[in-house]
Protein backbone atom coordinates (compact mmCIF):
# COMPACT_ATOMS: atom_id res chain seq x y z
CA UNK A 1 0.00 0.00 0.00
CA UNK A 2 1.36 3.45 -1.08
CA UNK A 3 0.22 6.73 1.04
CA UNK A 4 1.43 10.11 0.70
CA UNK A 5 2.26 12.10 3.63
CA UNK A 6 -0.02 15.25 3.33
CA UNK A 7 -0.77 18.13 5.52
CA UNK A 8 -1.71 17.05 8.95
CA UNK A 9 -1.21 13.37 8.44
CA UNK A 10 1.68 11.22 8.64
CA UNK A 11 1.83 8.14 7.11
CA UNK A 12 4.17 4.94 7.80
CA UNK A 13 4.27 1.35 6.77
CA UNK A 14 6.27 -1.26 7.12
CA UNK A 15 6.23 -5.50 6.75
CA UNK A 16 4.52 -5.89 10.07
CA UNK A 17 1.60 -3.27 8.52
CA UNK A 18 1.12 0.24 8.65
CA UNK A 19 -0.07 3.33 10.82
CA UNK A 20 -1.62 6.82 9.50
CA UNK A 21 -1.18 9.79 12.48
CA UNK A 22 -3.59 12.14 12.47
CA UNK A 23 -3.23 14.30 15.42
CA UNK A 24 -1.71 16.98 13.71
CA UNK A 25 -4.74 17.14 10.88
CA UNK A 26 -5.76 20.93 11.94
CA UNK A 27 -2.57 22.82 12.03
CA UNK A 28 -2.15 25.76 14.33
CA UNK A 29 -3.06 29.00 12.37
CA UNK A 30 -1.06 31.82 13.02
CA UNK A 31 -3.06 34.17 10.63
CA UNK A 32 -5.83 36.54 12.20
CA UNK A 33 -9.19 35.42 11.21
CA UNK A 34 -11.53 38.50 9.70
CA UNK A 35 -14.69 38.17 8.60
CA UNK A 36 -16.97 40.25 6.04
CA UNK A 37 -17.71 43.80 7.51
CA UNK A 38 -15.50 43.52 10.92
CA UNK A 39 -14.04 46.66 11.69
CA UNK A 40 -10.07 46.51 11.41
CA UNK A 41 -7.00 48.69 12.45
CA UNK A 42 -8.62 50.82 14.47
CA UNK A 43 -6.33 53.70 15.55
CA UNK A 44 -5.71 57.50 16.02
CA UNK A 45 -4.05 59.06 13.44
CA UNK A 46 -1.52 62.26 13.60
CA UNK A 47 -4.20 64.59 13.39
CA UNK A 48 -6.17 63.19 16.76
CA UNK A 49 -9.21 61.08 14.80
CA UNK A 50 -10.10 57.76 14.76
CA UNK A 51 -9.20 56.12 11.63
CA UNK A 52 -10.54 52.58 10.72
CA UNK A 53 -10.95 49.45 7.89
CA UNK A 54 -13.97 47.80 7.01
CA UNK A 55 -13.47 44.04 5.77
CA UNK A 56 -14.80 43.83 2.40
CA UNK A 57 -18.11 41.79 2.01
CA UNK A 58 -21.61 41.71 0.11
CA UNK A 59 -24.77 43.02 0.25
CA UNK A 60 -27.14 41.01 -1.98
CA UNK A 61 -23.85 39.81 -3.84
CA UNK A 62 -22.25 43.50 -4.19
CA UNK A 63 -19.24 44.91 -2.88
CA UNK A 64 -20.40 48.08 -0.78
CA UNK A 65 -18.36 51.40 -1.09
CA UNK A 66 -16.71 53.39 2.12
CA UNK A 67 -15.25 57.10 2.29
CA UNK A 68 -11.66 56.78 1.74
CA UNK A 69 -10.46 59.64 3.89
CA UNK A 70 -7.34 59.63 2.14
CA UNK A 71 -8.32 59.54 -1.27
CA UNK A 72 -11.67 61.85 -0.33
CA UNK A 73 -13.88 59.19 -2.65
CA UNK A 74 -16.16 56.61 -1.97
CA UNK A 75 -14.33 53.64 -3.22
CA UNK A 76 -15.31 49.93 -3.00
CA UNK A 77 -14.63 47.50 -0.24
CA UNK A 78 -12.76 44.85 -2.43
CA UNK A 79 -10.45 48.05 -4.31
CA UNK A 80 -6.86 47.11 -5.20
CA UNK A 81 -4.57 49.66 -5.57
CA UNK A 82 -0.77 49.88 -5.61
CA UNK A 83 0.43 52.49 -2.89
CA UNK A 84 -3.23 52.44 -1.62
CA UNK A 85 -4.63 50.89 1.56
CA UNK A 86 -6.82 48.27 1.47
CA UNK A 87 -8.79 47.99 2.52
CA UNK A 88 -9.67 51.80 1.87
CA UNK A 89 -9.64 53.79 5.27
CA UNK A 90 -11.95 56.09 7.08
CA UNK A 91 -12.18 58.91 9.41
CA UNK A 92 -13.79 60.18 12.61
CA UNK A 93 -14.21 63.70 13.43
CA UNK A 94 -15.60 65.38 17.20
CA UNK A 95 -19.04 65.92 15.10
CA UNK A 96 -19.30 62.29 14.22
CA UNK A 97 -19.70 61.22 17.80
CA UNK A 98 -22.59 61.14 20.02
CA UNK A 99 -22.64 63.84 22.24
CA UNK A 100 -23.58 61.98 25.41
CA UNK A 101 -22.25 58.12 24.82
CA UNK A 102 -19.09 59.13 22.81
CA UNK A 103 -19.97 56.82 20.29
CA UNK A 104 -19.97 56.71 16.41
CA UNK A 105 -22.11 54.38 14.70
CA UNK A 106 -20.70 52.47 11.74
CA UNK A 107 -24.11 52.10 9.40
CA UNK A 108 -24.44 50.73 6.14
CA UNK A 109 -27.06 52.22 3.91
CA UNK A 110 -28.55 51.51 0.60
CA UNK A 111 -31.37 52.09 -1.33
CA UNK A 112 -33.80 51.36 -4.12
CA UNK A 113 -32.25 52.32 -7.79
CA UNK A 114 -33.72 56.05 -8.26
CA UNK A 115 -35.00 54.42 -12.00
CA UNK A 116 -36.21 51.07 -12.16
CA UNK A 117 -36.65 50.81 -8.24
CA UNK A 118 -35.20 47.45 -7.80
CA UNK A 119 -33.38 47.04 -4.48
CA UNK A 120 -30.65 47.30 -3.82
CA UNK A 121 -29.21 50.07 -6.80
CA UNK A 122 -26.48 48.60 -8.16
CA UNK A 123 -25.11 51.61 -9.83
CA UNK A 124 -21.99 52.82 -7.79
CA UNK A 125 -22.60 56.59 -8.83
CA UNK A 126 -26.11 56.71 -7.17
CA UNK A 127 -26.49 57.40 -3.25
CA UNK A 128 -28.33 54.51 -3.06
CA UNK A 129 -25.69 52.01 -4.00
CA UNK A 130 -24.74 49.85 -0.34
CA UNK A 131 -22.22 52.31 1.31
CA UNK A 132 -20.25 52.07 4.97
CA UNK A 133 -21.23 55.18 6.53
CA UNK A 134 -19.25 56.23 9.46
CA UNK A 135 -20.06 58.29 11.93
CA UNK A 136 -24.09 58.32 12.45
CA UNK A 137 -24.44 60.12 15.85
CA UNK A 138 -27.89 58.26 16.16
CA UNK A 139 -27.92 54.40 17.09
CA UNK A 140 -31.22 54.05 14.63
CA UNK A 141 -31.65 56.07 11.63
CA UNK A 142 -35.09 56.05 10.43
CA UNK A 143 -35.51 53.75 7.62
CA UNK A 144 -37.09 55.97 4.47
CA UNK A 145 -38.32 54.73 1.26
CA UNK A 146 -35.04 55.78 -0.18
CA UNK A 147 -32.73 53.99 2.23
CA UNK A 148 -32.01 51.62 4.74
CA UNK A 149 -30.19 51.70 7.79
CA UNK A 150 -28.09 49.14 9.65
CA UNK A 151 -25.79 49.49 12.00
CA UNK A 152 -22.88 46.84 11.79
CA UNK A 153 -20.66 48.27 14.52
CA UNK A 154 -20.02 50.68 17.16
CA UNK A 155 -16.53 52.93 17.83
CA UNK A 156 -16.59 54.67 21.19
CA UNK A 157 -14.11 56.78 22.80
CA UNK A 158 -12.77 58.36 26.14
CA UNK A 159 -13.04 62.02 24.58
CA UNK A 160 -14.66 63.27 21.33
CA UNK A 161 -12.36 66.18 20.76
CA UNK A 162 -8.85 64.10 21.74
CA UNK A 163 -9.57 60.75 21.85
CA UNK A 164 -6.92 58.74 23.51
CA UNK A 165 -8.63 55.63 24.23
CA UNK A 166 -11.32 53.60 22.25
CA UNK A 167 -13.64 50.44 22.02
CA UNK A 168 -14.79 48.76 19.19
CA UNK A 169 -18.00 46.66 18.84
CA UNK A 170 -18.89 44.80 16.30
CA UNK A 171 -22.65 43.66 15.54
CA UNK A 172 -22.34 42.40 11.31
CA UNK A 173 -20.11 39.09 11.55
CA UNK A 174 -20.89 37.94 8.07
CA UNK A 175 -22.11 38.92 4.47
CA UNK A 176 -25.57 39.84 4.21
CA UNK A 177 -28.76 39.61 2.09
CA UNK A 178 -31.46 42.13 2.00
CA UNK A 179 -35.26 42.21 1.18
CA UNK A 180 -37.21 46.03 1.05
CA UNK A 181 -40.99 45.71 1.13
CA UNK A 182 -42.69 48.88 0.09
CA UNK A 183 -46.52 49.43 0.02
CA UNK A 184 -48.60 52.10 -0.67
CA UNK A 185 -49.23 54.53 2.09
CA UNK A 186 -46.40 53.20 4.82
CA UNK A 187 -42.56 53.74 4.82
CA UNK A 188 -40.88 51.08 2.85
CA UNK A 189 -39.52 48.05 5.19
CA UNK A 190 -36.40 46.54 5.43
CA UNK A 191 -34.85 42.84 6.25
CA UNK A 192 -31.86 41.63 7.00
CA UNK A 193 -30.29 37.83 7.00
CA UNK A 194 -26.28 37.04 7.02
CA UNK A 195 -25.49 35.04 4.69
Amino acid sequence: MKIQPGVGYTFDSSSKGFTIDTSEQFPDNTQATTHPFEIVNVRINAAGNVIYQVVSGTFNNLVPQLDDYISSTSVLLDRVTAGVANPPTAELTSSNYDATTKTSYITLRSGPDATTNVFPSSDVTSARYPQVIGGNVSPVSPDTDTAGFLVIGTITVDNVTTPTTFTVSQNITGSLWADRIKLAGITARYYYARI
